[in-house]
């Protein structure tokens, strides 16, 4: 049976509560920023719940701020609460985006949405990962992300807080070998197998090693369709507009994984 949710979306909406986890120092950090009168920010959310069991599926909070360059405390407090909770994070990471840098988001629900950017060209961002507290998943497939990023000049201080719940990659990507992934020679499964390899792709943004990787499945999967009978040519089609699409995404991706990806079109046939 198929699962049911409902979604709430409040635009420039109040500040909710943070649920109680192992985060304490960043959620604080967090308010206190949004809290002080110094700081002007919008603010969007989203949020997905089952509505047979009411748990929590997926959220996704972004505020996007502004504040005199004299309150740089304020973010400052905030990459010193990381510090102080990066113990129990499972995964974390921080850096200075450039043209050259390939976006990095962070998964909303079970990540087939839309995922909010964290590294925007010319703005310093850290993130952390922790898993949901046991209260709210017991299960460990759900994971919280916490990320800051920032831009400062003489004047002023623009940047987002983000907050989303989310399945963990590991799990997603678990999921998806048990449906397709052992599938793939076979040619009913044979398009549901190549859009499993670029959702899985899409997932590593920020993981040089796992692009290329999945983009030589891809190009496996592409050259699959040559010998393979029985596949349908809108089958066929239909992967060459994805691929299209994830090849003109020029930023997104290293060059050896743009190069695997545009042989694998070419490989389509």
């Amino acid at each position: 049976m198929r699962t049911k949710f409902f979604k709430l979306i409040v635009l420039l909406g109040v500040l909710i509560p943070l649920c109680s986890s192992a985060q304490t120092n960043v959620k604080k950090a967090f308010d206190e920023l949004l809290k002080s009168s110094d700081v002007q920010y919008s603010e969007t959310h989203s949020l997905e719940k089952d509505t047979e069991t009411g748990v929590k599926r997926s959220q996704c909070d972004v505020y996007n701020f502004t504040l005199p360059a004299s309150r740089f405390r304020l973010v400052e407090n905030v990459l010193k609460a990381f510090k102080e909770d990066e113990d129990k994070a499972y995964a974390l990471s921080s850096g200075t985006a450039d043209k050259n840098s390939g976006k990095i988001v962070l998964a909303v629900g079970n990540g087939n949405g839309s995922s909010p950017t964290i590294n925007p060209n010319g703005y310093d961002y850290h993130y952390a990962l922790f898993l949901a507290p046991k209260s709210e998943d017991n299960t460990g497939c759900y994971r919280y992300a916490y990320a800051i990023n920032w831009k400062k000049n003489k004047d002023k201080v623009e940047g987002s807080l983000i907050v989303t719940y989310a399945t963990t990659l590991k799990y997603r990507q678990e999921a998806t070998n048990k449906v397709v992934y052992s599938n793939g020679s076979n040619p009913e499964n044979w398009f549901t197998t190549m859009v499993a390899y670029m959702g899985a792709l899409s997932e590593q943004a920020a993981n040089t090693v796992g692009q290329q990787t999945l983009a030589a499945k891809i190009f496996k999967q592409a050259q699959l369709s040559q010998n393979l009978k029985g596949i349908s040519e809108t089958d066929k089609e239909a992967a060459r507009e994805l691929l299209k699409t994830m090849i003109l995404d020029t930023d997104k991706y290293d060059p050896l994984t743009l190069q695997l990806l545009k042989s694998a079109f070419s490989n389509l046939k």
